[in-house]
């Protein structure tokens, strides 16, 4: 076995759990549907995998509200709202669990934006 292909299989290994923890981020990014109304009101749906359906209606504003329509800790998404940065938490359930499918992803009501950490969604960027 030469150097190249030991070099490719490494940076593979080391590369797959960043991979991985994205794949939550991205399957976020993929469920993610907004419209704006004609008064500029920002509302915007996330649905993810099968058991994920949330919706954040008058993203932005005064009084912004977040619904839960589908959540499930035994199925392969569920959410929660976080205190400390007031951000929507996806975390894989039970039938994801595994590295393979591993990482968060942080959804402001601020702006709707997806992130992948718990600080940058606080900040809003």
């Amino acid at each position: 076995m030469g150097i190249k292909p030991v070099i490719t299989a490494f940076a593979l290994l080391l590369s797959s759990p960043g991979m991985a923890a994205d794949r939550t981020y991205e399957n976020v990014i993929k469920g993610k549907n907004c419209k704006e109304s004609g008064s500029q009101r920002l509302d915007c749906t996330y649905r993810v995998g099968r058991d994920l359906y949330i919706a954040i209606a008058g993203i932005g504003m005064p009084d912004t509200g977040i619904n839960f329509y589908a959540s499930s800790l035994e199925g392969d998404y569920y959410a929660s709202v976080g205190v400390l940065h007031g951000c929507i938490i996806v975390t894989p359930g039970k039938l994801l669990e595994s590295k393979e499918y591993g990482g968060y992803a942080f959804i402001s009501p601020n702006n709707g934006k997806i992130y992948k950490d718990w600080r940058s969604c606080k900040k809003g960027y």
